[in-house]
């Protein structure tokens, strides 16, 4: 497929999954990694460039333009400045990044600080995503975040002195320890700082996550007490409604953005219409020619198959 000539209507994104943290959090089912030293992440790096070139080298990708570009993880924060602004090097290097609609880049709070959110703004990010997830340090800690309230605040104040277009902060409906009370001051905090836009996750619990796998040890206690579906459901309903009374609108399910602002989700709303997706990196998803493809799950594969010079796609992708 991506030998096929390169389609002339079609929006092309990039994604790029950087996999470090500091911490795993309990609920995490991504492919992360927490135990990377240096060397490791600089053979990331490479491996992400290489990746790229051999995109770029297909007739399907070629020098089309960037139309939206997003750094997810992972932590991409986790990166220093200086290996930031080589990543940014690095992809304007071998791709057309003329002047993407959107540059979106994800962040742990406890891993930025002022100088390098500056490099975040000249590198031409346009929205920050703030993971914040929950504003109390007790439910922060259950749930195994790394950051804790003071660096949200910390980081969300330099965030509005340096003017990013839009900053959007995650909140997790449902995480263990959750109670009613704790979900509206949750709610109550947000609406004080007032981002532009809010995206809300129910907690989930899949197989892979420690959560998941600490019940079926031996002396485990059970389930972990967070709450059932109906509630979560229920502090959904609460937070948009509480949302919409002071300025935000409904964007999708998960969603709100403050009203009459200029923001806007390109990466999401151009994957809904069909737009194609490089997905970079280990494990990553992408959507291509109208296929969603998948990169190689294991770091070891990931790297092998891009230093042997082949596109890491997982065997049941038909992208090549």
């Amino acid at each position: 497929m991506l030998q096929q000539p390169a389609p002339t209507n079609v929006p092309l994104g990039l994604y790029l999954h950087i996999p470090f943290c500091r911490k795993r959090c309990k609920f995490c089912y991504f492919r992360v990694y927490t135990d990377k030293n240096a060397r490791d992440v600089e053979q990331y790096v490479t491996g992400l460039m290489k990746e790229l070139e051999l995109y770029a080298a297909t007739s399907y990708i070629g020098r089309r333009n960037l139309d939206y570009v997003y750094f997810g993880g992972g932590t991409p924060s986790y990166l220093s400045a200086k290996q930031l602004i080589e990543v940014f090097a690095g992809i304007k290097a071998r791709m057309n990044w003329e002047k993407p609609q959107e540059v979106t880049f994800e962040c742990e709070p406890g891993t930025l600080q002022r100088p390098k959110l500056e490099v975040l703004r000249e590198l031409g990010v346009t929205r920050l995503s703030l993971g914040i997830e929950n504003f109390q340090d007790r439910i922060l800690e259950i749930n195994g975040r790394a950051h804790r309230s003071p660096e949200i605040f910390k980081a969300y104040g330099w965030c509005k002195e340096l003017g990013f277009d839009q900053i959007n902060i995650d909140l997790i409906a449902g995480m263990v320890g959750e109670t009613w009370d704790n979900w509206k001051d949750c709610i109550k905090k947000t609406i004080e700082i007032s981002p532009e836009s809010i995206t809300i996750y129910q907690m989930e619990l899949p197989y892979n996550t420690v959560f998941s796998r600490d019940m079926h040890k031996p002396e485990s206690e059970g389930t972990p007490d967070f709450a059932d579906w109906p509630t979560k459901r229920a502090w959904m309903q609460y937070a948009v409604d509480e949302l919409k009374a002071h300025g935000y609108d409904q964007s999708s399910a998960y969603t709100l953005v403050k009203r009459n602002a200029k923001v806007s989700f390109v990466y999401r709303d151009a994957l809904w219409h069909g737009a194609d997706l490089i997905g970079s990196g280990v494990a990553s998803f992408g959507h291509l020619g109208g296929m969603h493809v998948q990169n190689l799950d294991q770091w070891e594969d990931y790297l092998g198959a891009l230093e042997a010079g082949r596109l890491p796609f997982h065997p049941c992708s038909h992208a090549r």
